[in-house]
């Protein structure tokens, strides 16, 4: 099952998914997904910042400042102001940039922090929270990618049993084009038994999902060689995979599984700012019992959590903001390049946004799920759920709000 390696009780928050995919929640998880959900994005903000102060101290020094960043235009604005050097394509990146700012996806809501140093300020490094609608969108992304697979092959058991049945060869077998189409319907129908019956899920491999919370490192080559030193001498930090890009974007990304400071979060629970959100977010009925579900939580949370460290150079960073490789063009050509569109993938992406956006939402329980990967939705409806979870009396059609 889905695997959010960046959340704290990662295995309980994967079982809880695979119950609502078969449609058998049972009591108490609709509160506990708020929880694991909440509290997890929480101290990811935490020790995410921990982690990246303590790297880039280390490689850039002491005088690294850091702040919050609400925009990705914040972000760009930031590492084209003070550019480590020019180059003909450094060049013509910052002045296109200057020159049409509304092409770059400035408004696009980041939850992040930037690293800074040196005089002029600098940008060296940056931490982000992948948001819950990303976080949803992948979870949908990696089951349905999973049930193609599936359908596919239990389509071509159907077209070598039909080939048997023919005396040929499977590769010999000519098939019209609504044949193919009837044979795709009867896996898939087989597919939504299998998780009527409660079968499919334990079928499933595991699939880890590193990017939740993700920290990106300036290097040149003298940084670079201190991020190796750093690395090596981390006692509580294991390399879990490793790639290096090249092409549109080159880069060293590495998945680390980081063994938590347990009691110095416990010494960092929700200030007020924070307590009053997840109270809102009926995490808790008030600040001091949330006090103590925060502590329980720590407390009993495994001891490692995954996440991604990203090694980048500067003309690079900008490729990856405002060039070639632009992080948002990828995010639209991803939701645009979905390969089956059927109505199974359309209810497993429904159910796991909504799932997330419960999570963030006022309302404390569910009575039952109202989304089913048996069923047939339209549009409008899966809309209004979303709507009802924020607004909750609010109703379509008519005047009748």
């Amino acid at each position: 099952m889905i695997l959010l390696g960046s959340f704290l009780h990662h295995d309980e928050l994967a079982d809880i998914l695979g119950r609502a995919l078969e449609d058998r929640l049972i009591p108490g998880d609709a509160p506990r997904l708020k929880t694991i959900v909440n509290l997890s994005s929480y101290i990811g903000r935490v020790y995410s910042t921990w982690f990246a102060e303590n790297l880039l101290h280390h490689i850039r020094g002491h005088a690294v400042q850091s702040r919050s960043v609400r925009t990705k235009g914040e972000l760009k604005d930031l590492i084209v102001s003070n550019p480590y050097y020019t180059s003909p394509r450094v060049d013509e990146l910052i002045a296109r940039y200057r020159k049409f700012p509304e092409d770059y996806y400035r408004e696009t809501p980041y939850e992040g922090r930037v690293f800074t140093a040196g005089e002029p300020a600098r940008y060296v490094g940056s931490r982000r929270i992948k948001r819950i609608r990303r976080i949803a969108e992948k979870c949908a992304r990696r089951i349905v990618d999973y049930i193609v697979d599936q359908i596919r092959r239990r389509a071509d058991e159907l077209a070598i049993e039909r080939a048997l049945r023919l005396g040929i060869a499977k590769d010999q077998l000519i098939t019209p084009p609504e044949e193919m189409v009837a044979e795709f319907q009867h896996a898939e129908r087989r597919i939504l038994k299998s998780i009527r019956d409660g079968l499919f899920v334990a079928a499933m491999p595991q699939f880890y999902i590193d990017d939740v919370v993700g920290i990106r490192v300036l290097v040149d080559p003298e940084s670079g060689q201190k991020f190796e030193e750093w690395i090596g001498q981390a006692s509580d930090l294991t390399i879990v995979d490793e790639k290096h890009f090249s092409g549109d974007f080159s880069g060293r990304n590495m998945v680390v599984a980081w063994r938590l400071p347990t009691d110095r979060l416990l010494l960092s629970p929700p200030d007020a700012r924070a307590s009053e959100t997840l109270v809102r977010r009926a995490v808790a009925p008030d600040p001091a019992a949330l006090h103590k579900l925060y502590e329980e939580f720590v407390r009993s949370a495994s001891g490692h959590v995954r996440f991604e460290i990203l090694t980048i150079d500067y003309e690079q960073v900008l490729e990856a903001e405002i060039g070639r490789s632009q992080h948002e063009d990828h995010v639209r050509a991803q939701r645009d390049r979905k390969e089956y569109t059927g109505r199974l993938a359309q209810n497993v992406e429904a159910l796991m946004v909504y799932l997330f956006s419960f999570a963030q939402s006022s309302l404390a329980d569910l009575d039952e799920l109202p989304i089913k990967l048996r069923g047939s939705y339209l549009d409008d409806y899966l809309a209004g759920l979303l709507r009802e979870l924020y607004a909750p009396g609010y109703q379509t059609g008519g005047l009748t709000f």
